[in-house]
């Protein structure tokens, strides 16, 4: 009976070998990996775990300090003063001495009374030669060339002495200024001032006409300045 069940027995594992090898394989395994997670377990049960509360404690000693140094560094360093854009008070600002300010320019006593260029002299006492009239005399102005029409402005400040036509001269406007007699000669004869006028200098006074004496010549303006019953030359109060 005996001699039968192992050889029942045997003759099971002989046909079923594979299958019992398997079991044992993973009956191993099975041990294997829980001695194995056991190990780790006791490992890590035997690690000291860092006290949480003793970190927040050293954090609390150490940055307030820093905060302290980095505070007192502030106040430490300089503060350079805003100057930029700053208008300096009016107060302050140094007020300009009499040297400094530029002293009004002076105008010139007499101007010509039109733009020009001078083309006859003041003769004086000596006798030049009138192409109009074909004969040899004193030439007692200057002649400035201008075309007819143009503007004819006081030379000076003054008053108007007179206004009339000369046979000669063509229309005359004196303008006297305390000191002498100017003669602008050759007017057309709408003349813009009447006797009586105050006159600035450089104001209108009439435009370009003929002068009848000199008809020969370019058109200009004929020019006499008179003191003290005298022609005096018109370019020395032009200086």
């Amino acid at each position: 009976m005996k001699k039968k069940l192992f050889g029942s027995l045997g003759e099971h594992i002989k046909t079923n070998w594979v299958i019992i090898v398997l079991a044992l394989c993973v009956v191993g395994a099975g041990a294997l990996s829980f001695y194995t997670v056991n190990d780790i377990n006791e490992r890590l049960d035997n690690q000291s775990v860092p006290d949480n509360d003793n970190v927040l404690e050293q954090n609390d000693i150490f940055e307030p300090q820093q905060a302290e140094d980095v505070q007192t560094e502030a106040e430490n360093v300089p503060i350079k003063p805003q100057t930029d854009n700053v208008d300096t008070p009016a107060a302050t600002k140094p007020a300009p001495t009499a040297s400094a300010v530029p002293e009004a320019e002076t105008g010139k006593e007499f101007v010509l009374p039109v733009d020009g260029k001078i083309f006859a002299a003041f003769s004086g006492d000596e006798l030049v030669y009138n192409q109009t009239m074909g004969d040899w005399r004193t030439h007692n102005g200057i002649d400035i060339k201008a075309a007819a029409g143009s503007a004819v402005k006081s030379g000076c400040d003054g008053t108007v002495e007179n206004v009339y036509n000369d046979g000669m001269l063509g229309y005359v406007v004196e303008v006297t200024n305390g000191n002498y007699t100017v003669r602008y000669c050759g007017l057309d004869k709408n003349v813009l001032v009447q006797k009586g006028d105050k006159l600035h200098q450089n104001q209108p006074i009439g435009t370009v006409g003929e002068i009848p004496l000199e008809i020969a010549e370019e058109s200009h303006i004929h020019l006499e300045i008179v003191k003290d019953g005298q022609y005096k030359n018109p370019d020395k109060y032009l200086d």
